[in-house]
């Protein structure tokens, strides 16, 4: 199933390949959340801006240094023949390392959970899609990602809210 729904999505790659290549780059998630820290900057939210950037950290290092390389499981622009990736500098595009959990899926869920915004739905469905769509990572790699995001996250806003009284 993961095989299938993976070859669906990617299906969509060759009907706009610039726009799935840009939203599947880290310059898109910084575009998307680098607004959202600056809005926390201006009103002062200081404490959640840290949060966020303490569940980011956390969830960023734990995926690509411990989780990651446990696992071990191959992206599938690598496994599998046919998968339509981004071309960048001339050459197929098929990320670093290996694919389980999606280090981009956990990251903007865990932003989400700390905030605890439903707004911020669109951030990370929007990511987890294009990591796909782009051929990086197999749909459960997303799923597994969005896992680890939100148990990170929701550990660090209750961690925050009794240790800090936010609210």
């Amino acid at each position: 199933m993961d095989e299938a729904v993976l070859r669906g999505a990617n299906g969509l790659f060759a009907w706009s390949p610039p726009l799935w290549a840009l939203l599947d780059s880290p310059w898109a998630v910084l575009a998307l959340v680098f607004p959202l820290l600056w809005f926390l900057w201006k009103l002062g939210q200081l404490r959640w801006l840290l949060a966020v950037l303490v569940a980011v950290g956390l969830s960023d290092v734990s995926v690509s240094r411990v989780i990651k390389p446990m696992i071990g499981r191959e992206r599938p622009c690598a496994a599998l023949e046919g998968v339509q990736v981004a071309i960048v500098d001339g050459d197929p595009h098929c990320g670093s390392g290996a694919a389980m959990p999606s280090a981009h899926a956990a990251n903007t869920m865990a932003l989400a959970a700390v905030l605890a915004w439903s707004e911020l739905a669109s951030v990370y469905l929007v990511v987890g899609a294009a990591r796909v769509v782009g051929g990086q990572h197999w749909p459960t790699d997303i799923l597994a990602g969005w896992c680890w995001g939100f148990m990170l996250g929701a550990g660090v806003r209750l961690a925050c809210k009794k240790a800090l009284g936010l609210r």
